[in-house]
């Protein structure tokens, strides 16, 4: 009963996790955490958590597992508030890194990638999956 509970508290990430599922080549599922499921597949840009779905690339970059890991604790946290609060500032938070900082400005990857995981809510996904980040850049 805990578990439909939660699929509920969970349930707007939880239906985008399982549409972009539809989406992706799933290469390989595997348990990561606490029944949280992780899927493999190359034709992901980068990692994303809806809920109790999350995709990665590349299941072997541990601080990538470790930091989608934090935003599914975000998700438990907030609930049906967790896409408005975190998601969607982080999606953004992406893009502007992807394309105005790498693409346009030329920023190096050290550089881009300090901005991005500097904000609050990626700052606060990496504190709850323990991901110790170490840069080499001053911003």
């Amino acid at each position: 009963m805990k578990k439909v509970l939660l699929y509920i508290w969970q349930l707007p990430q939880n239906l985008l996790g399982l549409i972009l599922l539809l989406f992706y080549r799933k290469e390989q599922k595997f348990n990561y955490k606490d029944g949280v499921n992780f899927y493999e597949t190359p034709e992901m840009p980068t990692g994303i958590s809806l809920g109790q779905y999350v995709i990665v690339r590349n299941r072997y970059y541990i601080d990538n597992l470790k930091h989608e890991y934090g935003h599914t604790k975000q998700s438990k946290y907030l609930g049906w508030f967790y896409l408005i609060i975190i998601g969607l500032p982080s999606l953004i938070g992406n893009l502007i890194d992807r394309i105005v900082l790498t693409n346009i400005l030329h920023w190096p990857y050290n550089k881009s990638s300090k901005w991005y995981y500097n904000l609050p809510w990626e700052k606060w996904a990496d504190k709850l999956g323990n991901v110790t980040r170490k840069f080499n850049v001053n911003l």
